[in-house]
């Protein structure tokens, strides 16, 4: 808002359907556990308890502090530019591995990380053997047949990302604003509209290309079945409840937007969030202006604080058992001190 209290341009207005903490009495009962085979149980995992955001220390997620060196890299104008252009603070996406545009990016990722590799091989190998007949044939192999074809495929899938010519379809839309969560449902049916109350979450297993367990989040409707992904896979379970707590907070109108990078520079958009930053005193890029250093010490914090919760009991239950909070993101620009 503004100084004189009224709403500036641009700001969300909140639909009558929005999010605001509480679900309907009459909720359809979500996933018999109990009728389900072994197997099937295993498969959907762990369900996350409704209790709202508890622990509530959401700049534990992994990604965060990566997505926020990504932006400072950005002119301020380019930072403004991409903040319109995505609206964090009404939208957020989760993309469908099984879309072009991802399976694309995934394909040059592999493809950079081979072309890499053979790059440190050789490099590696003229520094420990110079110019020798060995290193020139380690060059012609692994230039020949892994770094170049690796090299133009990398390209070759930046340039098909970037070049607009590739939409997410399957992916799944968060809206803030309106409550509602837009999934895809199946090529017959397509893409269908349900209120994010109606969801529950679970942490399902996923077996890694080397037999490890991570844990992935996932939203099942109560009344359809329909369910949505999260596009990554977390190696502690308590990493996919931080996500969860993290949705359920940005849904929640009654709350201000999480405090994480994603939403620096558009908090003020929204009307709860830019109340909350004023009585608060919080710094309008209060992420965006802050030290790489600072900012991954406060992010260690948080997870130390998340790995220590004990999960499945409220916040107040938590602190009289002895657990205390990082702080990060509640008043710490006031104070200035190091994390």
């Amino acid at each position: 808002m503004t100084t004189d209290g009224t709403p500036e341009a641009g700001m969300t207005t909140y639909a009558d359907t929005a999010f605001a903490g509480s679900r309907p009495h009459d909720l359809p009962s979500g996933q018999d556990l109990e009728s389900m085979g072994y197997f099937d149980r295993k498969a959907l995992g762990v369900r996350l308890p409704l209790l709202g955001p508890q622990c509530r220390e959401f700049t534990a997620e992994a990604d965060y502090i990566m997505e926020l060196s990504d932006y400072q890299r950005l002119s301020r104008d380019e930072q403004e530019a991409l903040l319109a252009q995505r609206q964090p603070h009404r939208c957020r996406m989760w993309a469908s591995r099984v879309d072009s545009v991802i399976l694309i990016a995934s394909i040059g990722a592999f493809a950079g990380f081979l072309g890499f590799a053979s790059l440190v091989v050789i490099v590696l190998s003229f520094i420990t053997d110079g110019v020798s007949e060995y290193s020139i044939q380690t060059l012609k192999v692994q230039g020949t047949y892994f770094f170049l074809p690796a090299f133009s495929i990398w390209l070759l899938c930046r340039l098909l990302v970037h070049s607009g010519w590739f939409t997410l379809k399957r992916d799944t839309r968060f809206y803030r604003d309106t409550g509602m969560v837009s999934l895809w449902a199946g090529r017959k049916v397509g893409r269908v509209e349900l209120p994010f109350a109606e969801f529950e979450a679970f942490a399902s297993p996923v077996s890694t290309a080397v037999g490890t367990i991570r844990h992935r989040l996932g939203l099942i409707h109560r009344g359809t079945g329909y369910s949505a992904g999260y596009p990554g896979a977390q190696v502690e379970l308590w990493e996919t409840q931080v996500i969860w707590e993290a949705m359920q907070q940005f849904m929640d109108v009654s709350r201000p937007l999480p405090d994480i990078p994603e939403f620096d520079g558009t908090r003020h958009l929204d009307p709860v969030t830019a109340e909350h930053d004023r009585k608060s005193g919080r710094p309008h890029r209060y992420w965006l202006d802050m030290d790489r250093a600072h900012a991954s010490a406060l992010h260690e914090r948080a997870r130390k604080a998340a790995a220590a919760y004990p999960w499945g009991r409220t916040r107040e239950q938590a602190l009289a058992s002895g657990w205390r909070p990082s702080g990060v993101g509640e008043g710490d620009w006031r104070t200035a001190k190091s994390a």
